[in-house]
């Protein structure tokens, strides 16, 4: 009787010492997983527009994403962009009903952003607002374009929007840039340059200077000009959009109006001009070349032009987008943070 007693006993204590150590190991695990979930990789891209923000895990899989106002500083002020970036990882972190100590590093790329003294307003601006060892970097929207379309690896995206600018990343990590002096000096090949050559062009057949012709034509059906005064009230009206003159300038060149097609045709040229730039600059061929921006990224008569001039290039291979600059910023973050913690 004695010895089933002692063997009951002996097998609850055994039992419950078991449970004991089987729960200190499940808390551990909980909270080392807890941990490891629970800090976010942030990449942001900051535009005119629109301030976009992904929440990513420690490999750099995209979790969540948040939209807010724009965020280029130059346009809308320092603070002013702070608060919008702040505002969308607020957002995030709501959502995922998180705290900003959750947070591994932030990286943002915002337009105005691509000189060094403007970056560092920005991220000081930041750091003001955040808690106290905030791990954020602040780079320029080009850079984290550049970071996502290639997904990390060498080569060079062309950007022909409202601007051009051309940024190329070698086998070191190297990072070279030719263009993007804005609209006063550069610029050359993007959608502002187009529409200021089509509206000089324009004006002179307006008053004489040059021979009347399609383009004419077709732009005064388009815009309603039918004299000089017309087309000075369209251009100095405040809400005119110049770079958007490209798009008709294209349409224009797709409908056979040679004026149209001589003007692409010469800025074209311009890019062509900083891919070879960039090519020599970086000497790492053959050079890998994704176009980016809305004039040259979708297909149109300008876009066409421009890939069959970049065809005859030597050492230069026309490759697709392969993400988002969000997605760029989140890959930058990714391995800036893996080096932070390899020399802890």
């Amino acid at each position: 009787m004695n010895r089933t007693a002692n063997k009951f006993n002996y097998s609850f204590e055994y039992d419950l010492t078991s449970i004991y150590y089987l729960i200190r190991i499940l808390f551990i695990f909980e909270i080392n997983c807890s941990d490891e979930i629970m800090k976010y990789i942030v990449g942001i891209d900051g535009g005119g527009t629109k301030t976009i923000c992904i929440f990513a895990d420690k490999s750099g899989n995209s979790l969540f994403e948040t939209i807010g106002g724009p965020s280029n500083f130059l346009i809308i002020g320092t603070d002013n962009a702070a608060l919008t970036i702040l505002s969308v990882i607020q957002s995030g972190l709501h959502k995922l009903s998180a705290s900003v100590e959750d947070i591994s590093i932030i990286l943002c790329g915002v337009a105005g952003a691509g000189r060094k003294y403007h970056s560092d307003s920005l991220r000081e601006s930041l750091i003001k607002k955040l808690p106290e060892n905030s791990n954020i970097f602040v780079e320029s929207d080009a850079r984290i374009a550049l970071e996502g379309a290639l997904a990390g690896n060498p080569g060079a995206i062309l950007i022909s929007g409202t601007g051009s600018v051309i940024f190329g990343k070698d086998d070191s990590g190297k990072v070279f840039r030719a263009g993007g002096f804005g609209r006063a000096i550069g610029d050359e090949g993007g959608g502002y340059s187009i529409g200021v050559k089509t509206l000089t062009l324009i004006s002179k057949m307006i008053d004489g200077r040059e021979t009347k012709g399609e383009l004419l034509q077709d732009f005064s059906t388009i815009f309603q000009i039918n004299n000089e005064d017309d087309l000075i009230s369209l251009v100095h009206n405040p809400g005119f959009d110049i770079p958007s003159i490209a798009m008709f300038t294209i349409r224009s060149a797709e409908k056979g109006i040679a004026e149209a097609a001589r003007i692409l045709d010469e800025e074209s040229n311009e890019l062509i001009k900083h891919i070879t730039s960039i090519k020599y600059k970086m000497n790492n061929l053959p050079l890998k070349l994704v176009l980016i921006g809305s004039l040259i990224e979708n297909r149109n008569y300008y876009s066409q032009l421009l890939i069959k001039k970049i065809d005859r290039l030597e050492d230069v291979e026309l490759t697709k987008k392969q993400f988002s600059p969000e997605m760029g910023a989140v890959l930058m973050a990714k391995r800036i943070l893996s080096e932070q913690q390899s020399l802890q």
